[in-house]
């Protein structure tokens, strides 16, 4: 059984009336994709691109020189289970009976919708996690080796617009890093639709403090509005800087560390550029849970798609720390 128990005595009457939950981030990047329903394992979006070649309009003559090329980029999603079983019967022993119904037989409990929620919560975490940086190569974390998440893919393709490196992202370099990437961002990723540089809440908050520092307020924004929506316009331009979870160095894996190549990063485009595959999308925000009469448990059940895909990756400016 999964219920660990350890960090507590055998029962001694405890008057709490609530259980503590740790605080949890959760997902904040499929509010600013593109995200596509309905896929059970893979889809095709289609792409069009038709050039429009002048001629000398003075002749009666028809010479077709344009070129109309239909493509199409590839979302593959990734079945993913989360699962887990209880002894209720484990929680006689402690404090913790009280959440327990009254009777010999130990088949609900009080907090179960506490653990419900908990769980889904951590679900939109590590979801919001994998989007960024997800990797199939990495081993030390059940989450991250899930399924290829932006980082990986734009990478794998080596064709985004590389901002200028700097050794670190700190007040002396943070202003400039974004000033390179707005600055080759292609004039045909920025002129239609507004561009999003998405980075973690750690440079988020460099990028805020060196802002209020050198410019204090700025537009119709105030840094302290930025503060609380984790969003700002970078000054002197139309680019959003939006910081994501996802992105953020802390994030936990479960051995070892959180690897060099998904820290520090930053990855400037359009919301529409960057989709974001699955089934329904209820499947990762409700969850199965059960009293189950042959084991004598508590079970909790969920499953959904996930997967990620980039449409035009020469559209995007990418920033890694040298």
């Amino acid at each position: 059984m999964s219920l660990s128990l350890s960090d507590l005595t055998a029962y001694v009457e405890e008057n709490k009336a609530d259980l503590i939950s740790k605080a949890i981030l959760g997902g904040k990047t499929m509010e600013l994709v593109d995200v596509r329903y309905g896929i059970k394992s893979t889809e095709a979006i289609p792409t069009l691109e038709s050039t429009a070649p002048f001629q000398a309009g003075s002749a009666c003559s028809f010479n077709s020189s344009g070129t109309t090329t239909i493509s199409h980029v590839t979302v593959a999603t990734t079945p993913i289970k989360v699962a887990e079983e209880l002894c209720l019967q484990d929680l006689e022993a402690y404090f913790t009976q009280k959440y327990l119904s009254a009777g010999a037989k130990a088949d609900s409990t009080t907090i179960a919708a506490d653990i419900i929620n908990r769980k889904v919560a951590n679900i939109a975490k590590n979801v919001e996690q994998a989007l960024w940086q997800g990797s199939l190569t990495y081993t030390n974390s059940t989450v991250l080796k899930s399924i290829n998440g932006f980082l990986k893919t734009i990478d794998t393709a080596g064709t985004a617009v590389a901002a200028t490196q700097q050794s670190a992202i700190d007040s002396s370099t943070v202003l400039g890093i974004f000033t390179d990437i707005y600055e080759k961002i292609p004039a045909a990723a920025i002129y239609n639709e507004s561009v999003i540089a998405f980075c973690g809440m750690n440079t988020f908050r460099t990028l805020l403090n060196k802002i209020t520092s050198t410019y204090g307020f700025y537009g119709n924004y105030t840094t302290d509005a930025a503060a609380g929506s984790w969003t700002l316009t970078f000054p002197g331009t139309n680019m959003k800087v939006v910081a994501v979870p996802g992105m953020n160095n802390d994030n936990a894996v479960d051995t070892g560390s959180l690897p060099t190549a998904v820290k520090n990063r930053i990855i400037a485009t359009y919301g529409s550029n960057l989709v974001v595959g699955t089934d329904l999308g209820t499947d990762m925000t409700q969850m199965d849970a059960w009293y189950s009469q042959d084991n004598q448990t508590f079970r909790m059940l969920t499953r959904f798609r996930l997967g990620v895909a980039v449409k035009f990756n020469d559209h995007v400016v990418q920033y890694t720390n040298s």
